[in-house]
């Protein structure tokens, strides 16, 4: 049987009543669900080390429910991948000593990714829950910033460094009458990182919620928008992606005669639907001057200019001086090295790989990327995005992004989710 519908036997979840008076252990779990979600999306990092706020409170849920997710298959595949990786960040220590205080970080950061896929995988075949409304808020609350981006990127850091002081980026040191040299990055470390999950969230939605045509007009072109201050190549081929895989989906749907047009007139579809138009109205006249602008000419150039073969140069030279059979059981550590050399062959795969071995590559790839029997094809192609940024952008050291990630896995993949009547 699927282990994520023994998952839901073993949390004895399918068919249960529902308690008019919520226990104390309930409470707790609801606590920490909303606590971690609102976290990821929203709250910023804690000021001296990029990890969320929520971290401490999420390793004592794990020790309280410790005993009932160790009876499940992917945990026991995730206690032997930290095993793992734990052996791996061990070695690192006779491999580079001087990386210690890093490798160590990494393992805590990759053991925190995965312990919030169980906590969410857990909450949410218990309880009831609708993501998505959370996730137009996360595009609304990228919108604003991406707004203060074009109007004043001196303001809109001064904003991001409240969130993640440790952004790396001042602002200030330069001038951007014209822009030079700056991305929108939300609150987070990488531009690109923003980009793949937007691309990812966005097609969640079309794909797995009920959402009206308003809300995937509004959704659109608020991924355009943002794409563009963006300037990742990544994001873009990624765009193609979700577009071209949601009009394969729809048109199989139409030939199979299971196409329905859905036109639902609610307040916050009208709300998003006027804030659409008001944009394109104001948008549209200003598009010839935007292409005069220095973040579309800087946009363009990073197309121009910026080809895949560097990317398989990298692969290239990671393939040759890297013996594969070395790093079966175990790697060197999340610091990557090649010929005892720090090295960055931007690919997740390589990574992970070279940092906790292939049996932990397995299971990491199991875990995130494997379409489980209870999800549909439609229900997990927004997973594509991911697969592409972790392919050639690496994105795994973005903490929130991953929680991000794991709360969209947790959500595709229970039966009580993908089965509740909306």
């Amino acid at each position: 049987m699927n282990n994520l519908i023994s998952l839901s036997n073993d949390y004895n979840t399918i068919g249960q009543p529902k308690s008019v008076v919520m226990s104390k252990e309930e409470k707790f779990d609801k606590f920490v669900f909303y606590a971690c979600v609102i976290d990821y999306l929203f709250l910023p990092y804690v000021w001296f080390v990029s990890i969320p706020y929520t971290m401490p409170l999420l390793f004592y849920w794990i020790v309280r429910r410790n005993n009932i997710l160790k009876k499940t298959k992917e945990y026991k595949m995730f206690l032997l991948m930290i095993t793992l990786m734990g052996i791996s960040t061990i070695f690192s220590f006779i491999y580079a000593p001087i990386y210690i205080y890093k490798n160590i970080v990494y393992l805590i950061f990759f053991t925190t990714m995965f312990l919030t896929y169980f906590m969410f995988s857990y909450y949410i075949n218990r309880y009831p829950f609708n993501i998505k409304h959370f996730l137009i808020f996360f595009i609304l609350f990228n919108i604003v910033l991406v707004i203060f981006f074009n109007i004043d990127k001196s303001f809109y850091h001064s904003i991001k460094l409240i969130f993640n002081q440790r952004s790396g980026i001042f602002i200030n040191d330069n001038l951007y009458e014209k822009f030079v040299g700056y991305r929108y990055a939300f609150i987070w470390m990488d531009p690109n990182n923003i980009a793949y999950v937007l691309n990812a969230i966005v097609l969640y939605l079309w794909c797995n919620e009920k959402t009206s045509f308003f809300v995937k007009v509004f959704s659109f072109v608020s991924l355009l928008y943002i794409l563009i201050a963006c300037m990742s190549n990544g994001g873009f081929l990624s765009l193609g992606i979700i577009v071209g895989s949601y009009i394969l989906i729809e048109v199989l749907h139409l030939l199979k005669g299971k196409y329905k047009i859905r036109v639902q007139i609610k307040p916050l579809n009208l709300f998003l639907f006027i804030i659409t138009v008001c944009a394109l109205v104001y948008v549209i006249p200003q598009i010839p001057k935007y292409l005069e602008t220095g973040i579309a000419h800087e946009s363009l150039d990073r197309i121009r200019n910026n080809s895949g073969d560097s990317r398989f140069e990298m692969w290239q030279y990671t393939i040759k001086n890297v013996n594969f059979l070395e790093y079966i059981f175990t790697g060197r550590g999340g610091v990557t090295l090649v010929n005892d050399t720090i090295y960055n062959p931007h690919n997740g795969h390589f990574i992970w790989i070279l940092g906790y071995g292939l049996i932990a590559y397995y299971i990491f790839m199991y875990l995130i990327f494997r379409k489980r029997s209870v999800t549909s094809l439609k229900k997990y192609i927004w997973i594509l995005p991911i697969l592409f940024g972790f392919t050639i952008n690496v994105m795994i050291g973005e903490i929130k992004l991953m929680g991000i990630v794991m709360l969209l896995v947790a959500c595709s993949t229970s039966p009580k989710y993908l089965n509740r009547k909306t």
